[in-house]
């Protein structure tokens, strides 16, 4: 669980002024009610010594004069609100534009021409997906944050001696980073802008001030880290982190990385993704994560000089729309279909889940489990390397090393049956991830069941390459014929185009994940 919620705040103040009542007329205006009262029983003995025109006119006399004091009070107090009301104008005039000042960043046509000769499609998509979005978010961030000093780190809490190693660490790895910003270690926490509090799980929700309904999502049977970071302007001036350790889990190797993605997501890359298990910011456990070359080209980009902080992900969508996959994605995926010429729409149209498109991460691993034989292996490599050829786009490997089922990828679970009347029986199990900007088939576990007469090795074998396919391509099985997936010479297999041009087409980068199908019978109405 890595939630990284920095946010930049502007705060506007309402004051409400009350006018003091007295039996529903304010103060000001009681006296002035009052007043009139006085004058006509003071000057009741002269209307008694007037005859009856005199009096009526000295009583008009006084009407008009009470008439007239009425109304300068009015005006005046007219005045008074409307001044007070040109003042909190002015206001919240000046902090609006306080808050709005460096919306408008923008990049230069010469360095947006050097960071696209810089940095390729892939590190640009990556950084859009990292950068604009939060973990557990259902919106997309506006803003980049980032710091413009060098941040100093102060460890807190109960850490041991290790820990404190881990973090030392992580400074080195980053300072060879060669950013513009230089971390360093201080002493007393008042002094550092970075604070990391290492405590039981209890403490370290304390410290993050996190609340009940966010303490109850927290699995406490694994590692916990998470970075909150106070910014202004896109300007971050402090972060603080807390790490809490699972007690079942002890490898030094995968606590360090906790603290290392903890340290570096403070600095702006604040999301976490679904699209590379190798990747220091993979959402779900990975032991073997690590911080890649192209977790470090996007912290690159983000420091590099010409991108602004607090720059836009509407100026980021319109300056960098050729590179980007989610901008135009329409217009991108119409000449896809015109790239796979005489493809199937409806087969396309059958991979949606639930009314998205989703697949499985570019880099794949295989696990066999359960009743495996040398035999299951090998076709399991072998169907590996073809679908490899297929598309750049997938990057799949066996994971021979793990006795622990794994988190993601694809699980084949062999199991032999007494009883079972069907030579193979398959039952297929997804898990889907969510919490991330781009949605993502996380996990497919096959469990394959062979019955006593499912002793046709050759059977077998094809159930494998089927489960494996139709674990990365979601096309409903009635829409498969049978023995039409594929041919194998000798070892070689070989998918038919129908096929190898419909994984081809899921997996194209053009084709984004979380893609809705309403949006793609639109594109279809539009091709007709």
């Amino acid at each position: 669980m890595d939630v990284y919620p920095g946010r930049s705040w502007c705060l506007l103040f309402d004051k409400e002024i009350p006018a003091a009542e007295t039996g529903g007329v304010t103060k000001s205006s009681l006296a002035e009610h009052q007043s009139p009262h006085r004058l006509q029983s003071r000057d009741e003995v002269i209307f008694k010594s007037l005859d009856r025109v005199g009096r009526r006119s000295l009583h008009l006399s006084l009407i008009n004069q009470t008439i007239g004091d009425k109304l300068q009070s009015l005006m005046l107090l007219s005045m008074k609100t409307q001044l007070l009301y040109w003042i909190l104008g002015i206001t919240f005039l000046i902090i609006a534009a306080s808050c709005s000042r460096n919306h408008d960043a923008v990049i230069s046509a010469e360095d947006l021409k050097h960071l696209k000769a810089k940095y390729s499609p892939l590190t640009l998509n990556y950084f859009y997906e990292t950068v604009f979005h939060e973990d557990f978010s259902s919106e997309k961030r506006n803003n980049i944050s980032k710091w413009n000093t060098d941040p100093s780190i102060a460890i807190t809490g109960s850490p041991s001696a290790q820990e404190i190693d881990y973090v030392k660490k992580a400074i080195a790895k980053i300072n060879d980073l060669n950013l513009p910003i230089r971390l360093s270690l201080k002493g007393h926490p008042d002094s550092a802008s970075i604070r990391i509090f290492f405590g039981h799980l209890r403490e370290v929700c304390t410290f993050l001030d996190l609340d009940s309904v966010s303490i109850a999502e927290i699995d406490t049977a694994c590692h916990f880290g998470l970075a909150r970071s106070t910014n202004y302007d896109g300007v971050t001036n402090e972060a603080v982190i807390g790490i809490f350790y699972a007690e079942n889990d002890q490898d030094h190797s995968t606590r360090y990385k906790v603290v290392l993605e903890e340290i570096v997501q403070s600095l702006g890359i604040v999301g976490d993704s679904y699209t590379y298990p190798s990747s220091l910011f993979f959402e779900n456990y990975n032991s073997s994560k690590s911080l890649t070359t192209l977790d470090i080209d996007i912290l690159s980009l983000l420091y590099e000089q010409a991108i602004p902080a607090n720059y836009t992900r509407k100026a980021f969508e319109a300056n960098f729309a050729d590179e980007l996959y989610v901008v135009n994605t329409k217009q991108k995926i119409k000449g896809l279909v015109d790239k796979y010429q005489g493809i199937s729409l409806d087969d396309v149209e059958g991979c949606f889940t639930k009314g998205y498109l989703l697949k499985h991460p570019k880099e794949i691993s295989i696990q066999l489990s359960g009743a495996v034989n040398d035999q299951d292996r090998i076709t399991t490599e072998h169907a590996i390397s073809a679908l490899n050829e297929l598309s750049p786009n997938l990057k799949i490997s066996l994971d021979s090393s793990s006795r622990i089922e794994s988190e993601h990828g694809i699980i084949l679970s062999f199991k032999q049956v007494n009883g079972q009347k069907e030579p193979i029986r398959r039952k297929i199990e997804t898990a889907l991830g969510k919490s991330c900007m781009l949605q993502k088939l996380i996990k497919t576990k096959v469990v394959l069941s062979f019955g006593n007469s499912g002793n046709d090795e050759t059977l077998r074998q094809r159930s494998i390459i089927d489960a494996i396919y139709f674990s990365l391509v979601q096309i409903p099985q009635a829409q498969v014929r049978t023995n039409d997936l594929f041919e194998d010479k000798n070892g070689k297999i070989k998918f038919f185009p129908r096929y190898a041009n419909l994984l081809k087409f899921i997996y194209a980068d053009e084709f984004t994940d979380g893609f809705k199908l309403s949006d793609f019978k639109e594109i279809r109405q539009d091709l007709k």
